[in-house]
């Protein structure tokens, strides 16, 4: 009966109401933008406000935008004319379980929510008003808790669905499908767990040229301002990746002390600073920013809560040779933290659009950005 009135809802919602945003909210967004520090020739403009914005989907046939949130909100944001800045934006619907990953795959909408995984067929005129209805159970079952219960999902080169799920908890013992990454067919046939020893991941990506996952992971809370580390880590199948003995890197977590060390714990290949919230990463593949950044990473950090001073609140960029190895990292986009400690903004997904621009959604606004680039 719960599902049938979340359905319910789901389909009252799709009478698709237009997010209305006051000008006054927009220009004010404008206005923090115009104090972000980017390398030269990087512009960051207001591409849309869209409520609670989380994970992102770009649709390849039509270039709409759909974004998740841990609220109960999907939007679909379209830029019709191409300008770089979104005409539309929809609800497409305001009543399921904190439906924070978004995926498409052959047409398909996939949504996470947090404890089951649905999809919906795009239509073809997905700028004409309509439900996000009907919605198909593709996977149900994922841990129904609220820590850490925001799910990152993506299709993989192999054509399957990737599902990060969180341990639910800042140190514990996680139990059945809890601190894993899943894979499964597009039907939700064929489970797999592909790594183990996960605190909290919210963002992955595959490498361009290698096709190896990447994946980020935050570490323990209440551990010191500066430890343990967040994490950038390398998918090796069936891996083990520490937690909760250790709480980020190989910083042991002090309710774990009497446990012994794993000898088999993957270390991150690349460390961040501990509590940045490091969550979502994508590859560069377009051709609008300079060669130098083809087939690197960039990573959203959402920002701290647990720490002193507070930090994150930002774009890293981490660097990749020619073998697909990560060779060091960077800030790239900062300014969100502002020297007084005003909070203005909070990266937390990040995606390319087809002609080579950055989208990046934030939650803590409201709102995209676009990154550009032009000499």
């Amino acid at each position: 009966m719960k599902r049938v009135m979340t359905a319910l809802a789901v389909a009252c919602a799709a009478m698709l109401l237009t997010t209305a945003v006051r000008a006054d909210q927009a220009d004010a967004v404008r206005a923090s933008l115009a104090k972000i520090t980017l390398p030269d020739g990087f512009r960051i403009t207001l591409y849309a406000m869209v409520p609670g914005a989380r994970s992102m989907a770009v649709d390849p046939a039509s270039g709409a935008v759909f974004v998740g949130s841990r609220g109960r909100m999907v939007h679909v944001v379209l830029d019709a004319n191409r300008d770089g800045v979104a005409d539309t934006v929809r609800r497409l619907a305001d009543g399921l379980h904190v439906p924070n990953g978004i995926a498409i795959h052959d047409g398909w909408l996939y949504i996470a929510e947090q404890d089951r995984i649905v999809r919906w067929k795009i239509p073809a005129d997905i700028g004409a008003a309509r439900a996000l209805s009907p919605l198909a159970t593709v996977y149900r079952g994922l841990p129904d808790k609220g820590h850490h219960g925001s799910r990152y999902i993506a299709f993989g080169p192999d054509g399957r669905l990737y599902v990060g799920i969180g341990s639910p908890c800042n140190v514990c013992t996680p139990l059945g499908l809890e601190g894993s990454i899943l894979r499964m067919d597009p039907d939700g046939g064929n489970v797999q767990k592909v790594a183990t020893g996960i605190r909290n991941t919210v963002g992955f990506a595959w490498h361009p040229k290698t096709g190896v996952m990447y994946f980020t992971d935050n570490g323990a809370d209440n551990m010191g301002d500066d430890s343990p580390p967040d994490e950038l880590n390398k998918l090796m199948v069936g891996g083990f990746y520490g937690f909760p003995i250790y709480g980020g890197g190989t910083d042991r977590t002090p309710q774990m002390r009497n446990r012994a060390v794993p000898a088999n714990a993957i270390p991150p290949v690349v460390a961040f600073h501990a509590h940045t919230a490091s969550l979502g990463v994508a590859f560069y593949t377009g051709t609008m920013f300079p060669a130098a950044y083809r087939n690197d990473a960039f990573v959203a950090q959402h920002g701290s809560w647990n720490r002193s001073v507070p930090i994150g609140y930002r774009i890293m960029h981490v660097r990749f040779d020619a073998a697909g190895d990560a060779v060091g990292k960077q800030v790239f986009a900062s300014g969100f933290l502002r020297p007084d400690g005003e909070v203005t903004g909070r990266p937390v997904d990040i995606k390319q659009l087809a002609d080579g621009s950055l989208l990046v959604s934030d939650d803590y606004v409201g709102a995209i950005y676009r990154i550009t680039y032009a000499k």
